[in-house]
């Protein structure tokens, strides 16, 4: 019976132990979890780094080229080609949204204008309405924060198209190509009536 006792308090020591190991081996696997993530972030394969490493698609002439969506709904005014190719369009709506995936470098102080880098490397210039006086600030309601990094169609500005036009501001919005580091060539992709995300400029080649 001594003997018996003596094997059921060891049988239940190693299982506690065994416990024991198995439970702080959980925990430092959560615990080095975040530590996993920040070093993945820092080694490149963080949500900036993976969106940066899309590939475009196919143009016919068998290189790369990469779509720049309208970001609002409406007629285009004007075409621009040169150092820095842009579109100019007259809004149906009141809300302007990514052309496409990238980051949002810079959120002008008026609230109405961007600089957003496009996940294939162009660098572009976005703007409702040309204003110069403070108080119309009111008007501009930003939906993003500077270095936030959206997908295309994201919700990026919402205005007072209505309360603009009353004040005889215009409320065109443009879209210009302000960068293409890599040399790649921009082109006019649409006329006349657009649809929100419809294609307005083609890069092509490396940027």
């Amino acid at each position: 019976m001594f003997l018996g006792v003596m094997w059921a308090m060891t049988a239940a020591m190693v299982g506690f132990s065994l416990g024991r190991i198995s439970m702080y081996g959980q925990v430092a696997y959560e615990e080095g979890e975040p530590q996993e993530a920040q070093e993945k972030e820092e080694s490149g394969s963080g949500p900036w780094n993976r969106i940066r490493r899309r590939k475009g698609r196919h143009g016919e002439d068998g290189g790369r080229c990469w779509s720049v969506g309208s970001p609002v709904s409406g007629e285009v005014t004007a075409q621009r080609e040169g150092d820095q190719p842009t579109v100019i369009i007259r809004p149906d709506g009141d809300k302007i949204y990514a052309p496409a995936g990238g980051k949002i470098t810079r959120v002008f102080p008026m609230g109405n204008a961007f600089l957003f880098t496009t996940e294939f490397g162009a660098e572009l210039y976005i703007q409702a309405g040309e204003v110069d006086d403070e108080l119309m600030v009111r008007h501009y309601r930003p939906r993003i924060l500077q270095n936030e990094v959206v997908g295309k169609g994201k919700l990026l500005l919402e205005f007072d198209r209505m309360g603009l036009e009353a004040e005889g501001i215009s409320t065109e919005v443009s879209v210009s190509v302000e960068n293409c580091t890599g040399g790649g060539d921009v082109r006019m992709a649409v006329s006349g009536h657009v649809k929100t995300g419809e294609e307005i400029l083609q890069v092509r080649g490396a940027c």
